[in-house]
């Protein structure tokens, strides 16, 4: 596993800015033009290894004239990448596993699917109405054609006629050939670290300082900041992990008055839910004041007045560094509740010489619930402003990383009902009205259980029984999973 991360340079004189801005804006319409000539699914095939497109593209004369081919070929690269990323955030979106999984109930006919779906060559010839053969799976041509069939009318609902392309001119991919990393003494005697990037002209390099001392390897990504004036330099390191964990397993129910709350009934990053709040009222305020601003210079258009409001009250450089200033915020919460939960309370990090801990101190493994299907807006626009801020997406890729770093494993459950099922296994009683707010109160009119606690409690207590549950698995639907807890229900 490898990590990302964000090196900052210093401010940038107009000629360096102008240069880096000139050369990126090559890489990008280079780029732009790879990603538009790839929307064709015939040549989806060429999505399986970057290296064919590079080689079509070279010899149907897409590459430029007079710009450096490494940096074209970079282009190249990552207009595949750019492309393999839409596709699969589309299917994604449209739960096209989950889909696949409830369609076919056959292993064979699953794994063919399955397979069709990791191979963009195979992809592609769905898409132009043929069938694939996988030489790792067995089929009928009856078979074959069935699957198929579906998955064109899966797939082609999922992209829905989308397809990415590059408006924005402020980023570029360079490889080891494409910069060098020098070390030079200032007029104080400090060392200071440049990072020497190819430009628009031949035989000449770019140097950006670097804010820092920082290894600089492998490929790079060079970012723009146009509101500061300077560059960021993306650069991937490989991720030590420790020793495989030992301890008890612990499941996790995220939540947007706290970061998440595990199994034990430990609610971790209790601040998350006052940032969280506070952000979203903050921005709801201000959007509706803008919004009257808006409506205002819209019918005074022209007027004296309108035009002080648009210079004075409508920009967004304060909102923007507002807006990073909150979410970075909510970033430093979550990642340390996370930590808390991998690492232990007191060993978020292995820093200041602490003695290393022990696996048995870390859970050998961390259920999580399935959240990759939420979207839309719910019933209460406080819960809808609330919900939007929230990173949980960004969370479980947190988890992911810090899980794989303490050695612990990660698994995903279906979260349907945890808050609304009683966890007294004598019971288990579904209900709507079992949960108010975060609080729990069994509501089952048959007998007495009465159980009562903190609803996220109970819900990380149904997450962690549900991994033993064969019945219902992650890509069962909520209908379903109704069904199947209410069969179990004791009337």
């Amino acid at each position: 596993m490898k990590r990302t991360v964000r090196l900052a340079t210093l401010p940038l004189n107009k000629n360096k800015y102008d240069e880096t801005r000139s050369v990126i804006g090559h890489y990008s319409d280079a780029k732009r033009v790879f990603v538009a000539h790839l929307r064709q699914t015939s040549l989806w095939r060429l999505l399986d290894r970057s290296k064919s497109f590079r080689d079509y593209a070279k010899a149907q004369g897409l590459y430029p004239e007079g710009i450096n081919v490494h940096l074209v070929d970079q282009a190249a690269f990552d207009a595949v990448d750019t492309c393999i990323r839409h596709i699969e955030s589309c299917f994604v979106r449209a739960n096209v596993k989950a889909r696949v999984w409830r369609r076919f109930t056959d292993e064979d006919e699953r794994h063919y699917a399955y397979a069709c779906l990791t191979r963009y060559s195979a992809i592609g010839q769905i898409m132009g109405g043929g069938v694939p053969e996988i030489s790792t799976v067995t089929t009928s041509p009856e078979t074959g054609a069935k699957i198929a069939s579906y998955l064109h009318r899966v797939i082609r609902d999922a992209l829905d006629g989308s397809w990415p392309t590059v408006i924005k001119s402020h980023s570029m991919s360079l490889d080891s050939t494409l910069y060098s990393v020098v070390d030079n003494d200032t007029a104080k005697g400090k060392t200071r670290r440049y990072v020497k990037v190819v430009s628009s002209t031949r035989n000449k390099r770019i140097s950006l300082p670097l804010s820092g001392i920082s290894r600089v390897s492998g490929n790079v990504r060079v970012v723009l900041d146009e509101e500061n004036k300077r560059a960021f330099i993306h650069v991937s390191y490989d991720v030590a992990a420790l020793a495989k964990a030992t301890g008890p397993a612990v499941s996790l129910d995220w939540g947007i008055t706290e970061v998440c709350t595990d199994d034990s009934g430990v609610h971790h990053g209790d601040e998350y839910g006052r940032a969280l709040s506070s952000m979203a009222k903050r921005r709801h305020k201000t959007a509706k004041a803008r919004n009257k601003l808006h409506a205002l210079s819209k019918r005074d258009a022209g007027s004296r007045r309108t035009k002080h409001i648009s210079r004075n009250n409508l920009g967004t450089k304060k909102q923007k560094a507002r807006l990073r200033r909150a979410k970075a915020q909510l970033q430093t919460i979550s990642g340390a509740a996370i930590k808390e939960v991998v690492y232990g309370e007191g060993n978020r990090t292995r820093a200041n010489g602490r003695a290393p801990q022990h696996p048995s101190q870390r859970p050998k493994e961390i259920i999580t619930e399935d959240l990759s299907h939420l979207g839309g807006k719910a019933k209460s626009k406080k819960i809808s402003r609330l919900c939007s801020s929230w990173a949980r997406d960004e969370n479980q890729e947190r988890i992911m990383v810090h899980a794989h770093v303490g050695g612990s494993g990660i698994k995903t459950v279906n979260a349907a009902y945890t808050s609304q099922t009683s966890p007294n296994p004598t019971c288990g009683y579904v209900s709507f009205d079992n949960r108010s707010g975060d609080v729990f109160h069994c509501r089952n009119p048959y007998w007495d259980c009465n159980w009562q606690g903190d609803a996220d409690h109970v819900a990380s207590m149904n997450i962690k029984s549900r991994i033993q549950d064969h019945q219902i698995d992650r890509f069962t639907p909520y209908t379903e999973v109704r069904k199947i807890l209410d069969a179990r229900f004791p009337r």
